[in-house]
């Protein structure tokens, strides 16, 4: 085994001697360290990093006094408060200055209003129930489903106009009370829908339908821009405390549910 010997004065490690056993040291140092001097030297069976004499024993240095030697640096999560080294638990976006908590208040906004777009990306595409002829069906909301009637109400009513203009240049009177209800009831055949298990089912579906259900996505994705664009405004009003309490998905929802309501 060996001890470590230390200068009492710059506390630098001097000598590690071999020694038979701690009794044969403390009874003749010089026997295993001929310079050992007991003015000059102490020894110990540590070998210290950061070594302090205190009451004539040495220990290592507390995180504190290395600090104020400048031989520590303080992690993301340390302060000091009362002259002592403390460990905080800091919450996302939180950091320390100059010994406070800060808080990254811009970057925790600029995250809340990406998940208010994600939201609002997720709802308007998210199916809503449509009925047609007593039974109910899941409808899409996404921009294809939205061109695709778009242009099969062209055709219809297109392809209506052309059969009606037919009849008018061979001197057919009209009722133009029938002629919107015919034009009402013009199919589209086998649009597709699905069902709650995920199948799909081909339908028939009139004008009528077609502009029912046109309206419904209006008011869905405007209901969802609404929402996403008075919350994401909000945000900037907000203290720090409501910034970190605020619950995107929760507010998002309701303000979207009485969009919807008040349609």
């Amino acid at each position: 085994m060996n001890v470590v010997i230390y200068d009492k004065k710059s506390l630098e490690i001097i000598a590690r001697p071999v020694i038979t056993n701690l009794e044969d040291f403390e009874k003749d140092p010089n026997l295993f360290y001929p310079d050992w001097d007991s003015e000059k030297h102490i020894w110990d069976e540590k070998e210290y990093q950061n070594p302090v004499l205190e009451n004539g024993n040495l220990r290592e240095s507390t995180k504190e006094e290395l600090y104020k030697a400048g031989k520590y640096n303080l992690a993301e999560n340390e302060l000091i408060e009362n002259g002592k080294i403390k460990t905080v638990e800091l919450s996302e976006f939180e950091y320390i200055e100059n010994n406070q908590i800060k808080y990254r208040k811009e970057e925790k906004i600029e995250k809340l209003k990406q998940e208010l777009y994600e939201l609002r990306i997720e709802r308007e595409k998210k199916p809503f129930e449509f009925e047609v002829e007593g039974t109910k069906y899941l409808q899409g909301n996404r921009t294809i489903d939205q061109s695709n009637i778009t242009k099969i109400l062209f055709s219809l009513v297109l392809g209506f106009i052309l059969k009606l203009m037919g009849k008018i240049a061979k001197g057919q009177k009209l009722d133009f009370a029938q002629v919107m209800t015919d034009l009402m009831s013009t199919e589209y055949s086998n649009w597709k829908f699905y069902t709650e298990n995920g199948t799909e089912k081909y339908v028939n579906v009139s004008v009528q339908k077609f502009i029912e259900m046109s309206e419904i996505m209006r008011k869905h994705t405007t209901a969802s821009m609404v929402a996403e664009t008075t919350l994401s405004h909000s945000l900037l009003n907000k203290s720090i405390e409501e910034l970190k309490t605020f619950n995107a998905e929760s507010e998002y929802n309701k303000l979207f549910e009485n969009e919807i309501k008040q349609g």
